[in-house]
C-alpha cells in the first residue's frame, strides 16, 4: 500500500466516525416530546385534575416511544450501539423513577397541590440539565426554560405553565428541525 492509499483510507474513517457521531438523539424524538410537554404543561393551567393522570400515561409511553424511535434512528444509520442504548434507558428511567418518588410526596400529603408539579418541574429541570450535559446540548436550553418557568411559577398564577410548555414545544421543535437539517446537509 502507498502512503496515498493508507491517507485515503483513514480520511474515509474518519468520515464515517465523524458521520455517526453527528447526531444523537433523533428529531422524532424531539417532535414526540415537543407534542406530550404542550398537552401536559397546559393541562395544569386548563384541566389540573388531568394532569397526574395525563403524566402516569405520557412519561412512561413516551420514553418507551423515544427508545424504540432511537433504535430505528441508529438501526437506519448502520449505528446500533447498545451500550449507548442501555445508558440512554438507565438515564432516563431513573429520571422516571425519581419523579414518580417525588409524587409520593404529593400522594402522602407532605406537599400540596401546585407545589408537587413545580417539585416535579425542578426534577425534571435537573434531569434535562444533565442529559445537556451527558447526551446531548440542547437539553441545557431547554432545562434553562424550565427553570425559567419555575422561576415565573412562583411570583405569576395565570397560563405560566401554558406559555412554559408552549415555549419548550417550540424549542423541541426547533431543535428537531435543526437536527434534521444537520442530518440532511451532513455537517457538523
Amino acid at each position: 500500500m502507498t502512503s496515498e492509499k493508507i491517507e485515503e483510507d483513514l480520511g474515509y474513517v474518519k468520515s464515517l466516525v465523524d458521520k455517526s457521531e453527528r447526531i444523537m438523539n433523533p428529531p422524532s424524538v424531539f417532535i414526540l416530546w415537543a407534542a406530550i410537554i404542550a398537552v401536559g404543561f397546559s393541562l395544569v393551567d386548563f384541566a389540573p385534575k388531568y394532569v397526574g393522570f395525563f403524566w402516569m400515561i405520557a412519561s412512561p409511553l413516551g420514553g418507551l416511544l423515544s427508545g424504540f424511535l432511537g433504535r430505528k434512528t441508529g438501526r437506519a444509520r448502520g449505528q446500533l450501539d447498545a451500550g449507548t442504548g442501555k445508558k440512554h434507558a438507565i438515564y432516563w428511567s431513573g429520571l422516571l423513577t425519581i419523579t414518580i418518588l417525588a409524587v409520593l410526596l404529593g400522594i402522602r400529603g407532605f406537599i400540596h397541590g401546585a407545589v408537587i408539579s413545580q417539585v416535579i418541574l425542578l426534577v425534571v429541570a435537573m434531569g434535562w440539565w444533565g442529559a445537556g450535559v451527558l447526551f446531548d446540548r440542547y437539553f441545557l436550553y431547554l432545562a434553562g426554560i424550565m427553570m425559567a418557568g419555575f422561576t415565573a411559577a412562583l411570583f405569576l398564577d395565570r397560563y405560566v405553565w401554558t406559555a412554559m410548555g408552549m415555549l419548550l414545544a417550540i424549542t423541541l421543535t426547533a431543535v428537531a428541525v435543526h437536527k434534521g437539517k444537520k442530518n440532511a446537509s451532513g455537517a457538523q
